[in-house]
C-alpha cells in the first residue's frame, strides 16, 4: 500500500481517485510508503498545508491515473519504498516518464533504480532530477544513478545530496555523468550541517570537471568539505578561473577552508568567471574576514563589469581599505551592470560604504534587511533626481529611529521611481509621531505602489493596520497608474488613445 497526496491550486489535498484520473491542476505529486512521511516531508512545511494527506491506495491504481494524464506533472517526490514487485516497477515507470521534476531518496530494491536509468533515455524526459541521501545507497545504485544522468538529453538541472560517501566510484560516476551530459545547465551540491564532511580528494575531482565543463551555467554548493590545508577553496578558485560558461554561482563559504578569503571567489567569480548573478553565504555561528573596501570598488566598479546580482548573506564589505582608494578615484569608479544587490545579517552601518551604492549607475533592487543601518542619506543619489534608478528598497530589520525616518519620509515625494519599500521591524515604529509626516508624504508620491510592515510576527499586522490603512488608497491610485495624469513641465500630456486603459484599469481597484 501506498501513501499520495498532490499540491496545486495553492494549498494541498488529498489526491483522490474519483473518476480514476489525475485532476488538471495537479503540479506536485508525493508517493510514500509511509503514511507519515507527508509531515516531515520538506514541502509539507508551507503554513498552506491545512489538512491530512492520508489517502492509501495501491500501486495499480496510480498507475493508471499517471498514465492517464494528458499533461506531464511538475514535479514528483518519491521516497521510502522498500518493495520490488511487478506493479511497484510499472509505477515507477510511469512516474519517470511522467514527471518534468523528479526528487527522490531510496526508491527500493536494484530493480527500481535499473528502471530509472533505463527511463533516462527517453526523448523530452526529466528536465530536473534531486537524489538525497545518496550516501545511504550502493555503490550499485549510484552508478546506475548517474549513468541515467549521462545517457539523458533532456536534464538539465542536477540536484545530489550525500556526496560524503568514501566510494570513489560513486563520485566517479557522478563526474562522468557531468563529462558526458552536454545539456545540463544546473548543478547543485548540498548536505545538513549534521552530515560528515565531503573527503578532499572527492571535492579536488569535482571541481575539476567543473572547470572543464562547457555547459555548466549554474552552480550551487551548499556543503562542507575536509579542507585542513585549504586545498578545497585553492581548487574552486581555480576551477572558476578556467570556466568560461557560470553565470551564476552560489558558495556556502563557510564549507571552504579557512586559508581562503571571501575576497578571492569574491574576485575570481566576478573578473575570471564573468558571473552574471553571485551569491556568497555562511552559517551565522561562523566568522568570515569581510571583504575590503578597495577589493569591492576594484572589482565592481569597471568598465568590463558584467555581475547583474550580487547577494552577500552574513558576509560584509569592510570600510577599511588593503590600499588606498583617493576621494578623486572614488569619485570617477561607476559600474552600469548591476542591477540588483543584496546584503543581510550583516553589521553594516557605514556611510563611506553606501556611497558605493551610488556607483550602481543601473541598480533597481537594494535589499538591506537585517542590517545595522541607521543613516538612510547616503541613498539620497539612487531615490532622487534624474539618474535615481531604485526601484525596490528593503529596509526591514534595521536601526532606523524617528529622526531618520521622518527626514527620509520628507523626501518621499521626490522619489520618483520607487515601487516597493520595506520598513518593518525599526526602531522609529515604535513611537507614532512620524506618522502625520508619513500621511503626507505618501499621498504626495505617485510611483510607490506597495510597502511591507510585517517583520514576521502577528503582532505586525495588528499594530500597523491602521497606517496600512491610511497608506493603502494612495497606494491603490498608485498601482492603477495616476502618475500618467501628473503633469508638470516636463511632462506631456496623457495621449487620448491611452485613456480607455487608464480608465479599465481604475475600475479594477
Amino acid at each position: 500500500m501506498i501513501v499520495y497526496a498532490y499540491f496545486s491550486d495553492h494549498e494541498y489535498n488529498p489526491l483522490k481517485a474519483i473518476d480514476g484520473t489525475l485532476p488538471n491542476n495537479v503540479s506536485n505529486v508525493l508517493v510514500s510508503s509511509d503514511r507519515n512521511e507527508y509531515s516531515v516531508s520538506a514541502w509539507n512545511q508551507s503554513p498552506l498545508n491545512q489538512g491530512p494527506l492520508n489517502e492509501v491506495f495501491d500501486c495499480t491504481t496510480l498507475t493508471k491515473m499517471i498514465n492517464q494524464s494528458s499533461t506531464k506533472i511538475e514535479t514528483i517526490t518519491v521516497c521510502k519504498f522498500e518493495e520490488v514487485s511487478s506493479a511497484y516497477l510499472k509505477m515507477l515507470m510511469s512516474i519517470f516518464n511522467k514527471a518534468n521534476g523528479l526528487t527522490f531518496g531510496k526508491l527500493g530494491g536494484d530493480e527500481a533504480y535499473a528502471c530509472f536509468q533505463s527511463s533516462m533515455v527517453q526523448q523530452n524526459g526529466l528536465r530536473e532530477l534531486e537524489v538525497y541521501s545518496l550516501e545511504r545507497r550502493s555503490t550499485l545504485q549510484a552508478q546506475l544513478i548517474f549513468e541515467g544522468v549521462a545517457l539523458s538529453t533532456s536534464l538539465e538541472k542536477l540536484k545530489v545530496s550525500g556526496l560524503c560517501t568514501e566510494e570513489v566510484e560513486v563520485v566517479t560516476a557522478l563526474l562522468n555523468a557531468l563529462e558526458r551530459n552536454h545539456r545540463l545547465k544546473h548543478l547543485e551540491v548540498f548536505d545538513c550541517e549534521s552530515m560528515p564532511d565531503v573527503p578532499t580528494h572527492h571535492a579536488l575531482l569535482l571541481f575539476e570537471q567543473i572547470a572543464l565543463s562547457t555547459s555548466l551555467e549554474k552552480l550551487r554548493l551548499e556543503t562542507f568539505f575536509e579542507d585542513d590545508d585549504d586545498q578545497v577553496g585553492t581548487a574552486l578558485v581555480n576551477a572558476l578561473e578556467r570556466n568560461d560558461s557560470l553565470k551564476y554561482l552560489y558558495v556556502g563559504v563557510d564549507s571552504l577552508g579557512r586559508g581562503t578569503t571571501i575576497q578571492d571567489i569574491f574576485k575570481t567569480a566576478v573578473l575570471d568567471t564573468k558571473a552574471q548573478e553571485l551569491a556568497l553565504g555562511q552559517d551565522f555561528d561562523q566568522e568570515v574576514a569581510p571583504i575590503a573596501f578597495d577589493v569591492w570598488i576594484d572589482t565592481l566598479c569597471r568598465d568590463d563589469c558584467s555581475l547583474e546580482s550580487l547577494k552577500l548573506l552574513e558576509i560584509q564589505p569592510s570600510a577599511r581599505a588593503d590600499s588606498v582608494v583617493s576621494d578623486k578615484e572614488f569619485s570617477t569608479m561607476k559600474n552600469t551592470s548591476v542591477k540588483e544587490v543584496e546584503l543581510r545579517y550583516t553589521t553594516l552601518d557605514c556611510s563611506r560604504f553606501m556611497e558605493t551604492f551610488c556607483r550602481f549607475k543601473s541598480i533597481e533592487v537594494l535589499n538591506l534587511a537585517n542590517n545595522c543601518i541607521s543613516v538612510l542619506s547616503p541613498l539620497d543619489p539612487l531615490l532622487i533626481g534624474g539618474s535615481a534608478t531604485l526601484r525596490s528598497l528593503n529596509l526591514t530589520n534595521n536601526d532606523i529611529s524617528e529622526e531618520n525616518a521622518i527626514e527620509f519620509f520628507q523626501k518621499l515625494s521626490q522619489m520618483k521611481r520607487l515601487r516597493h519599500m520595506g520598513l518593518a521591524g525599526n526602531p522609529f515604529l515604535e513611537s507614532e509621531s512620524w506618522m502625520d509626516v508619513f500621511s503626507n508624504a505618501v499621498w504626495r508620491n505617485k510611483s510607490l505602489e506597495c510597502i511591507n510592515w510585517w517583520s514576521g510576527s502577528n503582532q505586525d499586522r495588528q499594530d500597523f493596520s491602521a497606517i496600512a490603512a491610511i497608506a493603502n488608497v494612495p497606494l491603490s491610485l498608485n498601482r492603477g497608474g495616476q502618475r500618467a495624469l501628473e503633469i508638470d513641465e516636463s511632462s506631456k500630456p496623457l495621449p487620448a488613445g491611452l485613456w480607455s486603459h487608464v480608465l479599465e484599469r481604475a475600475a479594477t481597484l
